[in-house]
């Protein structure tokens, strides 16, 4: 059995460009290695892709598709700011952040 590191659950939407061009995609779980794309059309096991995150272009490769959802391996591994970008999670409903402070006024009087 293979090992493959945690992959943290995300919700971030990303611009892929493809062989068939450009497409948004959503990117479900993340690691440094590879991730879950929610959303992509018309792609094979084995096509090239590349992500706009933080507007520069990071290659992957697919090495699953089931419908619209695609296994990504990236080529090379993301950097640590990337990664931690990919995890902000800027679509997630704010219930769902563990990460906010909880206060309101009345606390300050």
């Amino acid at each position: 059995m293979k090992f493959r590191q945690h992959r943290y659950p995300a919700y971030f939407p990303v611009q892929v460009r493809t062989a068939s061009g450009k497409q948004q995609a959503q990117v479900t779980n993340v690691n440094q290695n590879g991730g879950c794309l929610h959303g992509l059309r018309h792609v094979c096991r084995g096509d090239k892709l590349q992500l706009n995150v933080l507007s520069q272009w990071v290659d992957a490769l697919v090495l699953w598709v089931e419908g619209n959802r695609s296994g990504i391996v990236f080529r090379p591994v993301l950097t640590t700011h990337q990664l931690d970008t990919l995890l902000n999670r800027p679509g997630a409903p704010a219930k769902g952040r563990g990460n906010r402070v909880g206060f309101n006024l009345t606390e300050f009087r």
